[in-house]
């Protein structure tokens, strides 16, 4: 099987942080899409041409990150990253989720601005004084006790907010972020983990592929 992208992007990161938990990243091949962006054969694997996107090895393809990062922790085996109870499952989909539809929206305009594009000051203000931690709050509803973002073992919850918050830190001095406020229990949950081997990895990976697409100049 091939994972078609680059850590760059959050939503592949996610999908390498779970195979570095699980000890399968020597199980897929990894790299851009074949022909580049604009061949066919990228379209026809995603018809939005996004990434990531899974290419099993029937040929068929499989799209949204967090469909093939729970496919691949059932198929490949190991450390299993989805909970087995079911609500706990549910929790950690629900982080998954927020983080997804409601953190990225709310860090966009940043995000444009660290990629080359554009936002308004307000946009930016609006972003960095109400819809990012209104996000994060949110997200913390679903935080566990434990060591990990739901219980005391790695989940799918943690992968996803792993690969978020590289660019929460990333961005914070560029646009005046102030750690993470208020919201004591995402930082206490981040000073549990943040110098855990599997996100010190995730970062190296992912600042590479930013300094591999901007040459380090941005």
């Amino acid at each position: 099987m091939k994972l078609v992208g680059e850590s760059v992007s959050p939503y592949f990161e996610r999908i390498y942080i779970a195979l570095d938990i699980k000890g399968m990243t020597d199980k897929l091949e990894f790299g851009m899409p074949e022909g580049g962006f604009k061949s066919e054969a990228h379209w026809k694997a995603h018809p939005l041409g996004k990434i990531p996107y899974l290419v099993k090895d029937d040929g068929s393809t499989l799209t949204e990150s967090q469909v093939i990062l729970e496919y691949l922790d059932r198929v490949l085996g190991g450390t299993m990253l989805t909970p087995e109870d079911f609500d706990v499952a549910t929790d950690a989909r629900a982080l998954c989720r927020i983080m997804d539809l409601y953190y990225a929206a709310a860090v966009g305009p940043m995000g444009r601005v660290a990629f080359g594009g554009t936002a308004s000051n307000e946009e930016l203000a609006k972003a960095r004084e109400e819809d990012i931690p209104r996000a994060l709050a949110y997200a913390s509803k679903y935080l566990g006790d434990g060591k990990y973002a739901i219980g005391d073992s790695w989940s799918i919850a943690d992968c996803a907010l792993i690969s978020h918050l590289y660019w929460y830190g990333a961005l914070m001095p560029r646009f005046g972020l102030e750690g993470f406020g208020e919201n004591k229990k995402l930082a206490a949950y981040w000073d549990r983990i943040k110098d855990d081997p599997v996100v010190t990895r995730s970062f190296e990976r992912t600042k590479r592929a930013y300094d591999k697409f901007f040459g380090g100049k941005n």
